[in-house]
């Protein structure tokens, strides 16, 4: 077996953010604006700084370099590390409209809770016993598999650099304050109680299963093959060195777009449900990216009916909310 296959070169400062995968709106108990806030300003934030981070790292002569400036910067590259892994695992496990409850397919996870907890009742009992008791400072807990115990454990860590050695997390709630004041002021446990209503257990038991393959790879997204991720679509517009450029179109549901106010540079709208009246229009020389709110089913189908009228169409991943989350610019509509 050829190993060296397995391994990516490490090119510092790359990182881009995964889209979520759910409707912000349509979740219970949690509002868009919070849920966008959170994904757009603190992951992406954890994102952003990880990048800057990594390319001042890239810089350091180790040798020369005073213990104080390595310090804090592995610190703090610790700290965005850890704040990256642990919202993509936190925004992973909610789903829409009171998410997905644990389903008899989802029989390893449900065992596992059952052995490590006595009971699904249990679980729950200390998970949020766990969160009430970090109410009105800060952390996270963490359902997480450690291969140590050989069981499901719930973590208690009251900042981004206290993570369980050798553990793999599988669900995460952010207690930071930003992960719910904008709903509940500091009424932590209306939070909490919304959280544990949208847990989307599917996703859950796919993490879980990961977890058990000891596969280091976070999240469980399918690759989509019709996409293109917001860092690729940036460095494509910014240097011009791929030409001919896309064309950048904006399919957001009319709603989506009012209620969002801004756009990628100076793009221009189309309505997703209505393809086949203005598709003629789409220039047929060059690759057509389009763009809707979160990178879910809309942008998607748009290209995915695109590509069926002859158009080169790719959607892009993680939508606007992606792209304003990577600090990349947009403009009033």
């Amino acid at each position: 077996m050829n190993t060296t296959a397995l391994f990516k070169p490490c090119v510092p400062g790359t990182h881009t953010v995964k889209p979520i995968r759910f409707k912000a709106q349509k979740l219970i108990g949690l509002s868009g604006r919070l849920l966008e806030s959170h994904y757009e300003n603190n992951y992406g934030g954890a994102v952003r700084r990880l990048n800057a981070i990594e390319k001042q790292l890239a810089k350091i002569d180790w040798q020369q370099e005073q213990a104080f400036v390595i310090n804090g910067l592995k610190r703090e590259e610790l700290v965005a590390a850890n704040s990256i892994i642990l919202h993509e695992v936190y925004f992973n496990g909610l789903g829409e409209e009171g998410g997905a409850p644990l389903s008899d397919q989802d029989t390893e996870l449900r065992q596992a809770i059952t052995t490590s907890f006595g009971s699904m009742e249990q679980w729950q009992h200390e998970f949020t016993a766990i969160a009430r008791a970090l109410a009105g400072g800060s952390g996270w807990v963490i359902l997480a598999w450690s291969v140590r115990h050989n069981r499901l454990v719930n973590q208690w860590a009251n900042e981004h650099s206290q993570c369980l050695a050798g553990a793999i997390p599988v669900m995460a709630l952010d207690m930071f304050e930003h992960a719910y004041h904008i709903d509940y002021g500091s009424n932590a446990k209306a939070y909490i109680d919304a959280f544990m209503q949208n847990i989307h257990w599917s996703r859950v038991s796919a993490r879980f299963r990961q977890a058990l393959n000891a596969c280091v790879e976070q999240g469980s997204d399918q690759a989509v093959i019709h996409q293109v991720s917001v860092r690729d679509l940036n460095d494509v517009l910014v240097s011009g060195k791929q030409l001919p450029l896309p064309y950048v179109l904006d399919v957001r549901q009319p709603e989506d777009r009012k209620r969002s106010g801004v756009r990628i540079l100076e793009t221009p709208w189309k309505n997703p449900d209505s393809v086949g009246q203005w598709a003629s229009e789409m220039p047929g020389d060059v690759p057509i990216v389009v763009y809707c709110m979160y990178g879910l089913w809309v942008s998607q189908q748009t290209a995915e009916q695109l590509r069926e009228l002859g158009y080169d169409a790719r959607s892009l991943a993680g939508g606007i909310v992606a792209w304003r989350a990577m600090g990349y610019r947009s403009t009033e509509i």
